[in-house]
């Protein structure tokens, strides 16, 4: 399952992408949702890199008060261009998906078409074995993919 969200970004690419590139960024920007987040492999002091590691703690649905942990592995890192993580995400004892986010910068005019789409790969017939709070939640994240590309914005065009 995946899902794509585009919004305009008034600033460059390079702007937008330095804001993604720096996991420090993550609670400010996606407030609500990532609570915080801790490197756990590259260096902290430049941008994400490829084979750089991240947890992202982020807060789970209200209903249950359980918050995620998501081991973010950077799969692709293209400055000022695309930033690619992946998690492997645990759904109880023995079951687990993959889940990919893709974040896209492309010039557009005097700022930057940004593009992000979440993707989450379940081995057949895990969804429906998944506790039903879990894989509702996977469900309204997949739908939320502009809410979550106009936190970026918001971030940036009102100054973080």
């Amino acid at each position: 399952m995946s899902s794509s969200a585009s919004v305009y970004i008034g600033c460059p690419p390079d702007a937008a992408y330095a804001v993604l590139a720096d996991p420090d960024n993550w609670p400010r920007v996606n407030r609500g949702v990532t609570l915080r987040t801790a490197r756990v492999a590259g260096d902290p002091g430049r941008p994400l890199a490829g084979g750089d590691v991240f947890i992202e703690y982020a807060a789970g649905p209200a209903e249950n008060g359980v918050d995620f942990e998501f081991p973010w592995n950077v799969q692709e890192s293209t400055p000022n261009a695309r930033l690619t993580v992946m998690s492997r995400a645990e759904l109880g004892p023995g079951h687990h998906c993959l889940q990919t986010i893709t974040f896209e910068f492309a010039p557009s005019g005097p700022g930057t078409l940004y593009t992000r789409t979440f993707r989450v790969d379940f081995a057949d017939g895990l969804l429906e074995a998944a506790p039903k709070e879990q894989a509702c939640a996977f469900q309204d994240y997949l739908g939320r993919q502009y809410a979550m590309a106009m936190k970026l914005k918001r971030y940036i065009e009102g100054g973080g």
